[in-house]
C-alpha cells in the first residue's frame, strides 16, 4: 500500500514524493501503522516491486488481496488519472464499512469507490463488499486488471470470475466489464452482446484514456462477422452439439412431446437477442424450452400471454433446466428482458403478432423439416432477416 499513518495520527502518502531524498528524511526513525487495521507496517523497496508499505506480521482485515507489482502500479496510475474528475484520495479507509477503497473519488456530490481487482474474488465476497459501499451511498466501481483478460477480440471466452464484474449504474445503460492496464494507462470497456453457447460470447469493446460511468457501446464492428459465425455454430449444433449429454433432457422432450428430432428444431429457435448473455444455458436450449412450452403447440390465432410465458420459463429455471448467470453488479435489467426481446424478434419474423405489451397472437404454424439441409437453409434465411432489422 502507498498510505500509512504516523504515530501522531498524520498520514504519509508515498506518491506525494517526487524524490527519494525528501522521503528518506521524513521516514528516518519513524514508526508507521496501517490506517485500516492499526497494525505496524514498514517501508519496502526492492529491485522488482515499487516502493510501498507492507504489514510486518499480520494480514490486513480491510483488504483481501495481496498486492503485486501490477496491482500497485494499477492503483498509482488510476489515482493519477482520476484526479482529473474530482477529489481523488488514495487508499481511503471507510470507517463505517471497515473497507479500504483503492481510490475514493468525490465528484459532483457523488461518491465512488474504485477497486482494482487483480486476483480471483468469490462472488459472495464481491456482493458483500458492494452492498457495504452502497449502504453508505457510495457507488463501487470494480475494475479488473487487464492481465486477467488477455487479448481482446469480438469473440471471447469469459470465465465466471470475469462475468461477475459485468456492471451497469443507471437504467437503460448497457452492462459492461471495466478493465484497466497500468502499462498503457488505458481503460477497456467490454460489452457482452450475445452468447451462442455457455463459453463463447460476442463482444463489442472500446479502448480509452478516459473513465466513463455509463459508456455507450458501438456494435457496428461485430455486424460483419455475426452471420458467418452464428450460422457455423448453428450448423455444428444441428449436426453435433444436439447429441451431447447436456442436451439429453431437451432431446427426449422433443421426441416424446414435440414429435421431432432435436436436430430439426424450427430455425426461429436459436437466434441472437441482446440480453442472452444472462444465460449460462446455450441460446438454443433456453429458446427451445420457451418455444416448445408456450408457442409450438399453440393453435394459429391463439393468444400467447407474456406473464404465462415468463411463469413457465421460471419453472424451468427452478428445475435447473435453464441456468442463469450470476451478475451481481448489474443493477438495472434482468434475464426477463431476453424473453421479451425474443418474442419481439418473433414478431418481426412474422411468427407472432403483438397485440399489446403483454398479449401476442400466433400467426403461422410450424412446418416440420424433412432433412438437415432444409433446416440449414432456413437458418440462413432467418439470420438474414434478423441482421437486416439491426
Amino acid at each position: 500500500m502507498f498510505v500509512a499513518k504516523r504515530v501522531d495520527g498524520t498520514f504519509i502518502t508515498l506518491l506525494d514524493y517526487e524524490n527519494g531524498e525528501q522521503l528518506e528524511r521524513d521516514i528516518i526513525g519513524g514508526e508507521f501503522q496501517c490506517p485500516a487495521c492499526g497494525s505496524e507496517v514498514r517501508l519496502k523497496n526492492g529491485a522488482i516491486r515499487r516502493l510501498h508499505f507492507a504489514h510486518i506480521q499480520t494480514e490486513c482485515k480491510a483488504s483481501t488481496e495481496a498486492e503485486t507489482l501490477y496491482h500497485l502500479d494499477g492503483k498509482a496510475k488510476l489515482f493519477q488519472l482520476l484526479q482529473h474528475y474530482g477529489k481523488a484520495q488514495l487508499e481511503t479507509f471507510i470507517t463505517q464499512t471497515k473497507q479500504r477503497a483503492d481510490i475514493f473519488l468525490s465528484m459532483e456530490e457523488k461518491k465512488y469507490a474504485f477497486e482494482f481487482q487483480c486476483s480471483s474474488l468469490p462472488i459472495p465476497t464481491l456482493e458483500q463488499r458492494t452492498d457495504l459501499y452502497k449502504s453508505q451511498f457510495i457507488t463501487p466501481i470494480w475494475v479488473i486488471g487487464k492481465e486477467k483478460l488477455g487479448p481482446l477480440s469480438n469473440q471471447m471466452k469469459l470465465s465466471p470470475f470475469q462475468w461477475s464484474f459485468v456492471q451497469n449504474h443507471s437504467s437503460g445503460s448497457a452492462p459492461y466489464l471495466l478493465s484497466f492496464c497500468p502499462q498503457q494507462s488505458k481503460f477497456f470497456y467490454l460489452f457482452p452482446r450475445f452468447s451462442f453457447n455457455s463459453l463463447d460470447t460476442t463482444i463489442s469493446y472500446q479502448v480509452s484514456t478516459e473513465w466513463e460511468l455509463t459508456p455507450t457501446p458501438s456494435f457496428n464492428q461485430i455486424q460483419i462477422n455475426s452471420k458467418t459465425k452464428w450460422l457455423y455454430d448453428k450448423k455444428m449444433w444441428r449436426y453435433k452439439y444436439c447429441l451431447y449429454k447436456s442436451n439429453q433432457p431437451l432431446r427426449h422432450f422433443c421426441y416424446s412431446k414435440m414429435k421431432i428430432p432435436l436436430s430439426l428444431v424450427p430455425a426461429e429457435i436459436g437466434i441472437p437477442v441482446p440480453s442472452s448473455y444472462w444465460f449460462q444455458s446455450p441460446v438454443i436450449q433456453w429458446q427451445a424450452w420457451l418455444y416448445f412450452d408456450s408457442i409450438y403447440h399453440t393453435p394459429v390465432d391463439s393468444i400467447i400471454h407474456l406473464p404465462s410465458v415468463i411463469h413457465r420459463f421460471n419453472q424451468r429455471i427452478k428445475k435447473s433446466t435453464i441456468r442463469v448467470k450470476q451478475l451481481p453488479l448489474v443493477e438495472y435489467g434482468n434475464y426477463e428482458e431476453a424473453i421479451v426481446e425474443y418474442l419481439h424478434l418473433l414478431v418481426s419474423l412474422n411468427v407472432l403478432k403483438k397485440e399489446n405489451e403483454t398479449i401476442f397472437r400466433k400467426r403461422k404454424k410450424e412446418l416440420p423439416y424433412i432433412h438437415l439441409e432444409e433446416a440449414l437453409g432456413q437458418d440462413t434465411l432467418i439470420m438474414e432477416k434478423v441482421l437486416a432489422r439491426r
